[in-house]
């Protein structure tokens, strides 16, 4: 028997900060996948995946399988998400790893669940979800899901710096987090009025503030550079991963060439910093099961 599951990735959030009383956020998921493969099939290497073995684990837990009634087993994860950089890696890695457990075992997972096992191991990005969702990464729980995904593009700006997610959090952000907290509602607002109008340009809006107020907590270079080109090609909006080294520009696929904000950003020198680029576009989240 071979089950395989994918997840994806995403680049940063769109929102993300101290939210109707807490750490909350929304990440959106990106046609940038993690495959997680579980066989029985003798011979064959696993991968050292540290992670995707614990996740495996706890699945086999969750749904009280001991390691007796277990047969051997090969898992083997494959992605080529850059790592350390905001792009939900992790989250990616071990939600397939999740899915792909459940599905062996033949059992039935809910998106919650996934997400509850998810965080046993680690905070967690809402890529686990099918829509966009807020979604508090600390404590697990969905506060909001939208049932909207957006149909938009983006360019992923990736440094050569990183920046893991746990050295991140060894930092107490918040005093800062508080200070941004009217920003953030006002993020909110603009999200939630997007989601009842359909409207990207609103996305946009929330995008772009919540990244903006992020500057005072962990600043991206080249940021009013970033702004001159969302404003003079009428981009969508900006946003970043709050806890990584990534940026994202949204931009509306009928009305953008991604190459011409290659262009602008090469004119302004930002790709002197961030080296590398990909065109990508956002897709429905949540683990899929291929086999």
């Amino acid at each position: 028997m071979e089950i395989k599951a994918t997840c994806p990735a995403s680049c940063g959030e769109l929102l993300q900060g101290y939210i109707a009383g807490g750490e909350k956020l929304i990440s959106y998921p990106i046609n940038w996948y993690s495959e997680v493969t579980l066989s029985d099939k003798s011979g064959l290497t696993s991968s050292g995946h540290t992670k995707a073995w614990l996740a495996f684990e706890l699945t086999c837990e969750y749904f009280d399988v001991g390691k007796r009634e277990r047969p051997p087993i090969w898992l083997q994860v494959k992605s080529t998400i850059p790592v350390a950089k905001g792009m939900a890696s992790s989250t990616a890695d071990i939600a397939a790893t999740i899915g792909a457990t459940a599905k062996w075992l033949n059992k039935t997972i809910t998106e919650k669940e996934i997400a509850k096992l998810c965080l046993q191991l680690e905070p967690t990005d809402s890529t686990i979800f099918k829509s966009l969702t807020l979604f508090d990464h600390l404590q697990g729980e969905v506060i909001q899901n939208s049932h909207w995904m957006p149909r938009l593009g983006v360019v992923v700006l990736e440094p050569l710096t990183i920046l893991e997610t746990a050295t991140y959090r060894q930092k107490d952000h918040q005093e800062q987090l508080l200070k941004n907290k009217q920003d953030l509602a006002q993020g909110m607002q603009f999200f939630e009025q997007a989601v009842a109008q359909k409207s990207i340009q609103l996305l946009g809006k929330a995008a772009t503030v919540s990244a903006a107020s992020n500057q005072t907590i962990l600043p991206k270079p080249f940021w009013n550079e970033l702004l001159e080109v969302s404003s003079c090609l009428n981009l969508v909006g900006i946003n970043v991963s709050h806890s990584g080294t990534v940026v994202g520009l949204l931009y509306d696929l009928d009305k953008t060439d991604p190459l011409e904000i290659l262009f602008e950003l090469e004119r302004r020198y930002v790709t002197t910093f961030y080296s590398r680029y990909y065109f990508r576009e956002l897709v429905n989240g949540g683990v899929q099961i291929m086999t």
